[in-house]
């Protein structure tokens, strides 16, 4: 009879007993070698059985006090997070449309992507593309005559949504659609200036440019797309009717971002599930919604029950956001509040029949500069939260670093103002009152838009001017004088302005040719007049500058020329505030200039 312990560790093989420790621990069990008899094979078999036992009882026992066996890891909770939008979208990426629109900005990066993409501070970084062309690596070619070649290497691995490879073949695809002439669209982009695409390979684009363009080597817009050409591309060829409004392009979507669209409820919500297959590997966040609430008071009501975890703007305007910021802060919360200059406010000057004509003194001007304490006025208006601007770039941008040192400041010194306007021929009468060099005491008119915000700046600087001596003569435009282009233009000396922060806009707002004049129905965003050749110039120059070196110098040239010209009182940046609450991280704001909020979303995060 065999005893517990030996049957305990024997099991059945064939017709014999072989340890279980062979089977599962530490061997194999003992083969019968060729010409061995069975009697033979037992018996060392049964002293291989001994070892075991007697290794087995040199083994120290267990005790109760041994560390147990590590238990197996929790699965992890799913991650998500609720976001306020105020309005829903039409598209959600802008390429053909007709007429009115909505285009889905806020959720557009986390479903697709690009070569590439701008960061918060204006720096550029591949996204589709493995790395962004140089001239260094022969990557970038700029030839004599102002054309250009670039080559772009796409990232292997990348698939659309449906799991299809990205190809370099859909880069082609999409810049065909939009340079077609019979596709209206939206935007064109960088398109019409490539006159053509070769495709080596399935993960190279070799572009060709008519022109010399400092972006070719990190296209951050849509006009190469791209545009899944296994979904799309049959039907442009049949029927370009039917292929602006397939459903792929709003609830059908196919993208290449780090999100996929799951589910669109029409005006209620839309939900993004991250995709597994994304080539930076999944997102932290599972599942994001976006809620439709075009109420601001509905938002902040959200936002302060918990319901929604953040905004995004325009959801809310930066007023309502600091009221919810300060309510979370007293209750003893931290949380996640980005402030970023979205729009360029400043006093434009009038350059053609100028009333009075001293106007055209830029000691005048500098005088009238010095004149307002811009930190009161953002004091009174936005609590002191908003930044003072001192030229068109905004202190958080990368090009701040560029010209800081030469951006000429005007601190509110009324003293400084009233002797460069001594200088100019203004004196105080004895009443005080600013008189001419005729005696007539001086006034100046103010024109603004309509509006709330712009009717509190016009008093503000109303009243400090005033409190210089000068007489203002203020006028708010009615809303059809400020849509009539020829009535907006025709302030007679100083007129509140603002301008979206952008290297386009704000690079060319002073541009002569953006001057309103009768040939242009009096469009354009040069509203005074401003003409300068050497400003042109410099401009025109910057367009087509790609060395880095050369651009910090022109920048450099430009800030300095417009900060001693002023032909803009530069006055502070608006803010948006992007808001969410206590464990929220990794959300950076918008991209400058402005694609999406949502372009690092992959780096998210929630608790």
């Amino acid at each position: 009879m065999r005893s517990a312990i030996g049957a305990s560790l024997l099991r059945p093989v064939g017709r014999g007993l072989v340890p279980r420790f062979w089977k599962h621990g530490g061997g194999q069990a003992p083969a019968l070698r060729r010409g061995e008899s069975s009697s033979s094979f037992c018996r060392s078999a049964l002293a291989a059985l001994l070892a075991t036992l007697l290794l087995a009882g040199c083994t120290p026992a267990t005790t109760r006090d041994a560390a147990p066996a590590p238990s197996v890891a929790a699965p992890r909770q799913p991650k998500s997070l609720t976001i306020a939008l105020k309005d829903e979208p039409s598209i959600l990426i802008s390429t053909h449309v007709g007429g009115a629109y909505t285009l889905g900005r806020s959720m557009r990066m986390a479903l697709h992507q690009r070569l590439a993409t701008f960061d918060d501070r204006g720096d550029v970084h591949p996204q589709l593309a493995l790395e962004l062309p140089t001239i260094e690596s022969g990557t970038w070619v700029v030839r004599p005559d102002g054309t250009m070649q670039t080559t772009y290497r796409i990232r292997p691995g990348v698939t659309w949504h449906d799991g299809t490879p990205l190809t370099a073949h859909d880069f082609v695809f999409a810049w065909q659609v939009t340079n077609d002439q019979e596709i209206p669209m939206g935007q064109r982009s960088v398109a019409p200036s490539i006159s053509g695409i070769a495709t080596p390979d399935d993960h190279t684009l070799v572009m060709e440019w008519t022109r010399t363009d400092p972006s070719a080597n990190g296209i951050a817009e849509e006009g190469v797309g791209p545009f899944p050409a296994h979904l799309l591309e049959r039907t442009y060829q049949a029927d370009k009717e039917r292929f602006q409004v397939l459903p792929y392009w709003s609830r059908e979507f196919v993208g290449l971002g780090p999100y996929r669209l799951a589910e669109w409820v029409p005006a209620s919500h839309m939900v993004l599930r991250a995709y597994d297959a994304f080539y930076a590997g999944p997102p932290k966040i599972d599942t994001i919604t976006f809620r439709f609430i075009p109420s601001v008071p509905t938002v902040v009501a959200n936002l302060l029950a918990g319901t929604v975890d953040g905004a995004i703007p325009p959801a809310i305007d930066f007023g309502q956001a600091s009221v919810v910021r300060s309510e979370w802060e007293r209750a003893g919360k931290a949380p996640l509040a980005v402030l970023q200059p979205m729009r360029y406010r400043m006093i434009a000057a009038q350059f053609r029949d100028t009333q009075p004509r001293e106007v055209l003194d830029a000691r005048v001007r500098r005088a009238l500069l010095h004149a307002i304490d811009r930190q009161a006025l953002t004091d009174a208006l936005f609590a002191g939260q908003v930044p003072i601007a001192d030229s068109f770039i905004p202190p958080d941008d990368v090009k701040w670093d560029w010209v800081k040192d030469v951006a000429t400041r005007y601190e509110y010194s009324p003293t400084r103002a009233l002797q460069l306007l001594a200088d100019a021929g203004w004196r105080p009468g004895a009443d005080g009152a600013l008189l001419d060099r005729d005696g007539k005491r001086v006034s100046l008119s103010l024109w603004t838009d309509p509006g709330e915000l712009e009717t509190q700046q016009l008093a503000i600087v109303d009243n400090q001017w005033k409190a210089l001596g000068l007489g203002v003569e203020d006028t708010v435009l009615s809303s059809g004088q400020a849509r009539d282009n020829r009535v907006s233009a025709s302030f007679p000396a100083f007129a509140l302005a603002q301008l979206a922060i952008g290297a386009e806009t704000t690079l060319l707002r002073l541009h002569s040719s953006n001057c309103p004049v009768e040939e242009t129905r009096f469009t354009g965003p040069n509203a005074g007049c401003y003409r300068n050749p050497e400003h042109d110039r410099i401009v025109d120059t910057l367009r087509s500058a790609i060395d880095p070196g050369a651009q910090r110098q022109l920048y450099h040239a430009l800030v300095d020329l417009q900060t001693q010209e002023l032909p803009v009182l530069p006055l502070y940046f608006d803010v948006e505030m992007t808001l969410f609450r206590q464990g929220v991280t990794g959300v950076r704001g918008d991209t400058r200039p402005r694609t999406s909020a949502t372009w690092n979303v992959s780096e998210w995060d929630v608790s």
